[in-house]
């Protein structure tokens, strides 16, 4: 029988022994240690990755033939192609060009947790365990996320340009950035206690009738829009495959209900910001409305994973019972064990690391195409 998530389990058992040290004091020091480590074991592990997942062989693909003399409409989101394009040309090998847009990517997501979180570990537990797929597959878009996210700082003191030119640049890496704007108009008030519970209603029903409507809207909006958008909402609609009914839509379903349980106590003593709150109801929505859309959930639901992932770190803080205040850690740890067990054992996700050997390209890719074939 095959572990393939045993090194990922081992990772998120190393992060729990961060997060107990994180906690064993108040000092800020204990932070900042924390913060180091946990950046420093992500780099290590992610940043020399070899070829896991599955986007790996598009990207290496459009790295061996990336070059500054040649730019072609494929070339839209300017600032990632711009760096393929340069690390190519002065000759680094793709493994080093990973490695160093998982370097980009801690440093943003440090920057990122030290202001906005004190729960730095437990954060990337739950990045780890829960959006693999950001962090391995989608080099662009994890990127581009990290990149906007640094805009809420600015959006709460209400530095509008600033904001803006941080969610215009997070565009060059991937157009889905512009769904950033949104930001503006959530940080105004809570959503609506009792909308948010009609809406959940119809999403519930929505999600296991598994209706799709998803082709209409995508249409209505690349006319709007025009131009590469419209291109892109075509492509997205021809291409796309159900995400189908899955377990997961539980635990968030649960996770919608507890924090709306606990909306009066969150909102009359602002226990999070409006932007957190409201973007984790639109993580969720996406989720249950959208489910018939892989390329949906992949592409606009995981925009909204910090809001996600802050709701769950600091759970503790929103619920208004203090005994179950003193337990909610130990559930989600152990939800996050379970998880990266599921997630991570099968074949695409054999860890590999280059600092122990360059791996082989054309195995890596046979295994990738016997997998997809198993699933046909």
């Amino acid at each position: 029988m095959n572990f393939f998530s045993l090194p990922y389990l081992a990772l998120i058992l190393c992060y729990v022994f961060l997060y107990f040290y994180e906690k064993s004091s108040q000092q800020s020091n204990n932070k900042s240690v924390a913060g180091f480590w946990g950046a420093f074991i992500f780099v290590l592990f992610f940043g020399f990755r070899g070829f896991i997942g599955s986007d790996w062989f598009n990207y290496e693909n459009y790295y061996s033939e990336a070059t500054l003399d040649v730019w072609t409409a494929f070339d839209y989101e300017i600032g990632f192609s711009f760096l393929v394009k340069l690390f190519h040309d002065l000759g680094f090998e793709y493994s080093f060009f990973v490695f160093f847009i998982t370097l980009i990517q801690v440093v943003l997501w440090h920057r990122f947790l030290k202001k906005e979180s004190y729960n730095i570990s437990l954060a990337y537990i739950v990045l780890i365990s829960c959006f693999p797929l950001l962090i391995i597959d989608l080099l662009r878009n994890f990127t581009a996320i990290l990149i906007a996210v640094q805009s809420i700082e600015y959006i709460n003191k209400n530095k509008k340009i600033k904001a803006f030119l941080i969610i215009l640049f997070s565009m060059s890496f991937h157009l889905t950035g512009i769904t950033f704007l949104l930001l503006f108009f959530l940080k105004r008030n809570y959503f609506n206690k009792k909308v948010l519970v009609i809406l959940l209603i119809f999403g519930i029903i929505v999600y296991f009738l598994q209706i799709r409507f998803i082709d209409s809207i995508m249409a209505s909006l690349g006319a709007v829009l025009g131009g590469r958008f419209e291109y892109l909402a075509g492509t997205l609609t021809e291409s796309d495959v159900s995400y189908g009914i899955r377990f997961g839509i539980l635990e968030k379903i649960f996770l919608f209900i507890l924090v709306l349980s606990n909306y009066k106590y969150i909102v009359n003593n602002k226990v999070i910001s409006p932007i957190y709150f409201n973007s984790f109801f639109c993580y969720c929505f996406i989720q249950l409305y959208f489910s018939t859309s892989d390329a949906m959930i992949n592409r606009f639901a995981l925009l909204f994973f910090w809001a996600y992932l802050m709701i769950l770190c600091n759970l503790k803080d929103l619920i208004k019972h203090r005994e179950l205040r003193k337990t909610v850690v130990f559930p989600v740890i152990l939800f996050c064990f379970l998880k990266t067990y599921i997630t991570f054992n099968n074949p695409l996700y054999r860890y590999t690391s280059v600092i122990f050997g360059k791996e082989s390209y054309y195995d890596r890719a046979l295994i990738r195409d016997e997998f997809y074939e198993s699933k046909e």
